[in-house]
């Protein structure tokens, strides 16, 4: 990032990667174009749309005419023609370039009404607990009670919509673009809320995976929830008081519900099966800090262990990826 750490500045790249080449030469700097920078200081939403223009158009023309390149192995021209595969980002970039709400209870593009949310009060967020849909019919988790939601699953998975069918739905699509035009009436809540320019490319309806998501960022939160939760560490731990209240508004875990001591002055939260003891903190701890690793194969993991706090510091995204 131009800005450093800045939270109150966003600025976007669109970079072009050739994937015909050999997975080892793809993601080589030189491979690699930078064909827009979108400036910030605010994310560009749903106006994403009108800075890929001129590239979709560019797109279009090396779908239907290509260009003349010269290819120096045979030293002669060739008319060179291309498509765009997918495209790679981030959760909320994918609802900005998909057009679709990816927050509130459908907030899955895939599956849309075929899973929708819970709200839980005490945390304050909005979970997807019908996952189980997706196993095969006769996998034995469908069955299991006590360690889900306290319900069996039978339902089948969401159908998944093909191209055709999602372009139908957002064809006559209208929407002003710009953020002094905008009205929150005039966007729904939930679903699709535009019609990407990306359908203007005569091959875009046929591709059955328009959109891949970024593996680097959802590594990275797991890695750092899962570390969290089993070191306890403040702020990072998914486990806490108001996961716990969430579990007694459910009805299930009733053994992991909090427990109020001294005329409820004190909350006392009973052990889970990830619960750590001091002792078992400071094996793992002393494990990681112990693994060596060949150079250039990640950062220098005892540099990231905290043996006072128990906890690991200053892990970037491809220590997560080791470390998982």
């Amino acid at each position: 990032m131009p800005h450093g750490n800045s939270n109150t500045h966003s600025t976007w790249p669109v970079i072009l990667v050739t994937y015909k080449l050999p997975p080892e030469l793809c993601m080589k700097g030189k491979y690699m174009m930078l064909s827009m920078i979108i400036s910030g200081p605010k994310q560009p939403g749903n106006d994403i749309d009108v800075y890929l223009t001129p590239l979709v158009e560019d797109l279009i023309l090396l779908w239907e005419k290509g260009v003349d390149v010269y290819d120096a192995h045979r030293n002669e021209n060739f008319n060179l023609r291309a498509l765009l595969f997918t495209t790679i980002q981030d959760y909320p970039a994918y609802g900005n370039l998909l057009g679709y709400t990816v927050k509130g209870k459908t907030a899955c593009p895939i599956c849309e009404n075929g899973t929708e949310g819970k709200w839980l009060s005490a945390s304050g967020k909005m979970v997807f607990m019908e996952y189980r849909h997706y196993l095969p019919e006769d996998h034995p988790y469908r069955k299991q009670k006590k360690v889900f939601n306290g319900e069996q699953v039978f339902e089948k998975r969401p159908k998944i919509l093909i191209g055709e069918q999602v372009f139908k739905k957002v064809k006559d699509i209208q929407i002003t673009f710009g953020k002094k035009k905008e009205h929150k009436d005039a966007i729904p809540s939930k679903g699709y809320k535009k019609c990407s320019v990306l359908w203007r490319l005569p091959y875009w309806i046929f591709l059955f995976v328009r959109h891949s998501l970024d593996v680097m960022h959802i590594e990275k939160n797991v890695c750092d929830s899962v570390i969290g939760t089993l070191l306890n560490i403040p702020g990072k731990t998914k486990d806490g008081v108001k996961a716990r209240a969430d579990l007694r508004e459910l009805g299930i875990r009733e053994e992991l519900h909090v427990v109020e001591l001294n005329n409820k002055k004190r909350k006392y939260l009973p052990p889970a099966a990830y619960t750590l003891s001091r002792k078992e903190k400071i094996e793992i701890c002393e494990s990681l800090a112990g693994v060596k690793v060949p150079e250039g194969y990640s950062s220098n993991i005892r540099n990231l262990v905290s043996m006072e706090y128990f906890k690991l510091v200053g892990l970037k995204s491809h220590d997560c990826h080791v470390l998982m």
